[in-house]
């Protein structure tokens, strides 16, 4: 799975739990913590202010890159 700024919040974090981590270091709420996850990439990371978008998805991708090794 490629992660874009296109991509569902919900189904991303329903495939790859682990991305939950990386969404929190950049700044993202705790999305276990009760915190909807609702919309696109895109959306959540102009709604938080991400610093560095292409970042973030470049560490989402790693995530889902590494499961796909295995």
């Amino acid at each position: 799975m490629k992660i874009t700024r296109e991509s569902v919040l919900e189904e991303i974090i329903a495939a790859y739990p682990e991305t939950v981590q990386v969404f929190i270091s950049f700044g993202m709420p705790c999305f276990v913590c009760g915190e909807p996850a609702w919309g696109t990439v895109g959306e959540n990371m102009d709604r938080h202010k991400v610093a560095d978008p292409e970042k973030l998805l470049e560490e989402l991708n790693k995530v889902t890159e590494r499961r796909e090794m295995t």
